[in-house]
């Protein structure tokens, strides 16, 4: 769709910074991070491995804990402080562009 192509140069985008993780064929660079998106029942020091995005479309909810019920939550309600990317300055169309484009890998 015009959409992912959109969200596919946000992705790409080195200011926002998902390929720097999302990397590789299959989207992933397999690396634990804190990505500020640890529980009340996870531990402190908790980092998570980058998932895989492939089929990102079947394989919600998302999140280490299934607490994401969409793409675009996770790109926004559990985006804190720009640990996961940096989506804070992108307007809410784009957002909805980069969730499209993940949403069709």
């Amino acid at each position: 769709s015009s959409a992912a192509v959109r969200g596919k140069k946000l992705f790409s985008d080195k200011t926002v910074g998902c390929a720097n993780c999302h990397s590789g064929a299959l989207y992933t660079d397999q690396d634990p991070y804190d990505v500020g998106t640890a529980g009340k029942f996870d531990q402190p020091t908790d980092s998570f491995d980058t998932p895989s995005l492939v089929e990102a479309w079947r394989s919600g909810p998302y999140m280490h804990d299934g607490r994401a019920t969409t793409m675009r939550d996770v790109l926004t309600t559990f985006q804190h402080e720009d640990k996961h990317g940096v989506t804070s300055h992108l307007t809410p169309k784009q957002i909805d562009d980069l969730a499209e484009y993940v949403l069709s890998l």
